[in-house]
């Protein structure tokens, strides 16, 4: 029981810390990249990322599905090359 909590606990810690970071801030990379610099979103550092998160704005969401969606694309084409 103890080591299902903590095996949980561990998981939500790199989830929230670090994954969702890496995912905003792809996110924020590839809609500048597809735009060509014309829709440009904020880069924050992680401290202040976590204070945007917790405001969670609508755009915010947007932003971190379209990195979750890069790194899903990029997943499946590895597979399918490999």
């Amino acid at each position: 029981m103890l080591a299902a909590s903590l095996t949980e606990l561990f998981i939500w810690f790199v989830w929230e810390i670090c994954l969702s970071f890496v995912l905003y801030t792809t996110g924020a990379a590839v809609i500048a990249l597809l735009t060509f610099g014309r829709v440009q979103k904020p880069l924050y550092w992680p401290a202040l990322f976590h204070q945007e998160k917790r405001l969670a704005k609508n755009d915010f969401y947007a932003v971190y599905m379209a990195g979750f969606f890069f790194y899903l694309l990029l997943f499946t084409l590895l597979i399918y090359l490999g």
